[in-house]
């Protein structure tokens, strides 16, 4: 086994281990790497995505992981949820998922290195903000023009 302890990013009793993550999209993403250590991360990185509560997981990597592909990561499992699951989430988990997503991209967003910088990462981010718009605005979000331009 490639990656020990990878069993416990499975886990959700106890805190998540952002850089066994990191060690596992990592291994995934190094050009010329092991095809069977690569096998194994992707079958991990699967795994992970499909389970039901990998994303109450989003937040904690998009805060303390420093690899770029571990943070897109976190998003694809956040877009899925919000793309498929959104209305059957409860309501205070739905909007905690959209002030997380707000706050990060205003907070991204007022340093302009970091704007430059994290393009990439700022778009994606704003992809995910859009699937929230597309199930809430206006309806249950109606506030939303205003909150960006008082932002």
């Amino acid at each position: 086994m490639a990656f020990p302890g990878a069993e416990r990013l499975l886990d959700f009793s106890q805190e998540f281990d952002v850089g066994m993550l990191d060690t596992v999209v990592g291994a995934f993403y190094t050009p010329g790497g092991d095809p069977v250590t690569r096998a194994e991360a992707e079958k991990i990185m699967t795994g992970l995505q499909e389970h039901e509560m990998m994303w109450t997981r989003a937040d904690a990597i998009l805060e303390r992981s420093a690899n770029p592909n571990t943070k897109f990561f976190a998003l694809q499992v956040l877009d899925g949820v919000i793309k498929y699951r959104w209305n059957a989430l409860p309501d205070d988990q739905r909007e905690g998922i959209k002030n997380f997503i707000s706050n990060l991209i205003i907070k991204l967003s007022t340093d302009e290195a970091s704007f430059r910088r994290d393009r990439a990462f700022i778009n994606k981010i704003n992809n995910v903000l859009v699937q929230i718009l597309k199930h809430d605005w206006p309806q249950r979000w109606g506030s939303f023009v205003g909150d960006l331009v008082g932002a």
